[in-house]
């Protein structure tokens, strides 16, 4: 068992591993999103649709998809290209981190698998795992704008990333952060007819699996623009809240 162990706590170090585009958009926050709260968030997800998607998919390998597509962030760090590291660069750490994690741990998940066919939507569960993945982007902008105003404007914000040209026309159109990861995002949730026959799916069957991922974040925009996203507390029960506390 001391690999599963070693596992287990190198999994653990994405708990101490903020996501960058957060930091990169300097949303000010007493704590942001790690990337452990980003896999769970996924599974959550993913287990939410689950009446709606386990007919056509399987959900065994749906997991090991999520679980495993950032796990070489635990020694990498979540690295992207606004931050003077080039594609080529990073993709250099990267495979070397996987080739680690695979060589340690092959025995018990075939993580260089399934991380390429992540990165290649070479399945329909790889490809429902990068869908939702895109869903959890705008859902995490979209939670931290309704806490409180993301200044589009802020000069720390790195040139790059506040000049890029879909993000600038969307701001100089009135959109906040939230607009711009909704609309963005939204745009990646899509089966095309070539995955459909790569798949082996019908057009309904893929419209179905579209729209019931596209049901769960125009929904949590909805409530944004509702003003009800934040509201989830105001149904706890009372008395579920306030309890005799003993001491000795």
């Amino acid at each position: 068992m001391e690999n599963e162990v070693k596992l287990f706590m190198i999994f653990d170090i994405l708990g101490d591993t903020r996501r960058s585009g957060p930091v990169l958009w300097c949303v000010e926050r007493e704590r942001l999103e790690d990337i452990k709260d980003h896999i769970l968030d996924l599974l959550l997800i993913a287990r939410i649709l689950k009446n709606k998607l386990d007919k056509f998919i399987n959900y065994d390998k749906l997991y090991d998809y999520i679980i495993c597509h950032d796990l070489p962030e635990a020694i990498t760090g979540d690295i992207t290209k606004f931050e003077g590291v080039s594609g080529e660069e990073i993709d250099r750490v990267t495979e070397i981190a996987i080739d680690y994690l695979n060589n340690l741990f092959n025995g018990i998940v075939d993580i260089k698998r399934l991380i390429n066919e992540f990165d290649n939507s070479s399945t329909l569960e790889a490809k429902v795992a990068k869908m939702i993945d895109k869903v959890h982007s705008a859902t995490t902008f979209i939670k931290y704008q309704t806490e409180k105003n993301i200044d589009v404007n802020n000069p720390n914000i790195i040139k790059e990333l506040r000049d890029i040209p879909f993000v600038d026309e969307k701001i100089n159109e009135g959109m906040d952060v939230a607009d711009i990861f909704y609309e963005y995002h939204r745009r990646a949730v899509m089966i095309s007819d070539e995955e459909c026959f790569k798949y082996h799916i019908s057009r309904e069957e893929a419209n179905d699996i579209v729209d019931t991922i596209l049901g769960f974040i125009d929904e949590f925009y909805q409530e944004k623009v509702n003003r009800t996203l934040l509201d989830s507390k105001k149904g706890f029960p009372k008395d579920a809240m306030i309890y005799n506390r003993y001491r000795d």
